[in-house]
């Protein structure tokens, strides 16, 4: 830690402090994170989202927000403590620039820098910044409000007019994101996986996508009885996953085609999904599900049925929290988005959401989750 961080002119009148997540490929249908940043902006509430112009990134009732950032730093990933990011000392970069991550040499080969972009996702603390305590913990009242993010866009171009080129550094990069109060939650004594899903209307595996620290594996010996049903039932997860993470589960010599075979009834024979051939089958990325498959192709699949009696003894990968594990209270998770509610007679779906965003401001953070 830095005893002096470097203060950017706008620093006075940051009110806000991020955490957001640098993934391998931003717009991965299953990302994975391999950094953490803390961003300081000062920014301001723009309008809430209703249901007319909500869409990819925004949900109606988030808030939109935009400003500029006034300092940045990067923090182990993955988290040594789930509130490090409000720490009140950082190891700040140079002021109003963004932090680099400079992944691991891979093959003797140091891969070149890089830092969070848009879209990315997280979480926010909104308010004083002079409450944040070292070490890092969610401040007392007052609270502001603890949020998640969705960061939209950041680094604009600012033109050649008003602020300039030479000085842009120093004053820091735009950001545009939206504020999702209801998708955090900080967990209480007695939560589990199990617990928060049935609160929240969502399922253990919808939780543990959104959420990298959950997605954690263990080792485990099998014993008499379990199969892929049980073990995916036991751990809260599927059998695909089980079957992903654990490679012996392919047949090793796979299935040899005869006529008639297609995609969809080797995946019917093998009690799986067409995705799931595919995914062992690369070469059939793009073959129609009915159409008939070359005869003798060997086709890689499931080597073990999920109804199947599993060997005793046998050593596979599962989820090491599970959907009973006591979670440990004053920490937080991300909650996934709400899905639609139904209702029964005339509702106007283009209502204006009315939530004055100075009252939200002013909610506890119990209040918002």
């Amino acid at each position: 830690m830095t005893s002096t961080p470097p203060v950017s002119p706008l620093q006075f009148v940051a009110n806000i402090r991020l955490q957001l997540r640098q993934s391998d490929f931003p717009t991965a249908r299953e990302p994975v994170t391999i950094a953490r940043h803390v961003l300081e902006c000062f920014i301001q509430q723009t309008r809430l989202i209703s249901s007319r112009d909500n869409g990819p990134g925004i949900d109606t009732g988030d808030i939109l927000c935009e400003g500029y950032l006034c300092r940045a730093a990067l923090l182990p990933q993955p988290a040594l403590d789930v509130w490090d990011w409000l720490a009140a000392e950082q190891d700040w970069q140079q002021p109003g620039l963004r932090a680099d991550f400079h992944p691991p040499a891979s093959g003797g080969v140091l891969p070149p820098p890089s830092t969070v972009q848009a879209p990315a996702d997280g979480a926010c603390w909104l308010g004083d910044l002079s409450l944040l305590e070292t070490p890092g913990r969610l401040p007392h009242a007052p609270r502001a409000v603890f949020a998640a993010v969705m960061l939209l866009m950041i680094g604009d171009a600012y033109g050649p007019g008003g602020i300039g080129a030479l000085v842009q550094p120093e004053l820091g990069e735009k950001v545009t994101f939206a504020l999702k109060p209801n998708r955090v939650y900080v967990l209480r004594t007695g939560d589990s996986l199990n617990v928060i899903a049935a609160r929240f209307g969502t399922t253990v595996p919808t939780l543990r996508r959104v959420n990298t620290d959950l997605q954690k594996l263990e080792t485990i010996l099998t014993v008499e009885g379990d199969t892929l049903n049980f073990l995916a039932g036991t751990y809260g997860t599927t059998v695909d996953t089980l079957r992903k993470h654990n490679p012996e589960l392919l047949r090793a010599d796979g299935h040899t085609v005869v006529e008639g075979d297609t995609i969809a009834l080797i995946a019917q024979l093998y009690d799986t999904t067409n995705r799931t051939i595919r995914k062992y089958n690369p070469v059939l990325a793009e073959t129609p599900s009915s159409e008939p498959l070359p005869l003798a192709m060997v086709v890689n699949v499931p080597a073990i049925r999920p109804s199947t009696p599993l060997d005793p003894g046998q050593a596979l990968l599962v989820p090491s929290v599970s959907p009973s594990t006591l979670l440990p209270a004053g920490g937080w998770i991300y909650l996934p988005k709400p899905r639609a509610a139904s209702a029964t007679g005339e509702v106007d779906l283009d209502e204006e959401v009315t939530t004055p965003a100075a009252l939200l401001l002013g909610q506890g953070a119990e209040a918002l989750i």
